[in-house]
């Protein structure tokens, strides 16, 4: 009896450090058709506020794939309840671990994907 409680107890502990030591968030395991394609380093999810890769261009901005576009926040957030929207236009940049920036504000995503590493 011993024996198995010990292995269960083992188990358990690996189970924790398993799961403390992986790196994505709650949105990559949930929802990992918003992480970014192979090859990109972000991928964008824009609302209220249609965004194109020409768009990101004029900024300087070649670090994203795929943009996501939608009307509303509410049709977001019954697609995806995790990212509890308050309004638009929002915009939300996820990376291949998951959620890196919400914002409702164009500049500060802009600024951002410009500068991710500050």
């Amino acid at each position: 009896m011993k024996k198995s409680m010990d292995g269960i107890l083992m188990f358990l502990i690996l189970s924790i450090l398993l799961a403390c030591t992986n790196e994505k968030d709650d949105f990559a395991r949930v929802y990992p058709n918003l992480l970014p394609s192979e090859g990109h380093k972000y991928s964008l999810q824009a609302v209220g506020k249609k965004m194109t890769f020409d768009l990101l261009q004029e900024n300087n901005i070649t670090n994203v794939g795929p943009i996501t576009n939608t009307s509303s926040f509410e049709s977001l957030n019954e697609q995806y309840p995790k990212l509890e929207l308050k309004k638009e236009p929002a915009f939300i940049i996820f990376d291949e671990n998951g959620l890196v920036l919400k914002t409702y504000d164009y500049k500060e995503m802009i600024d951002y994907l410009q500068n991710p590493d500050k």
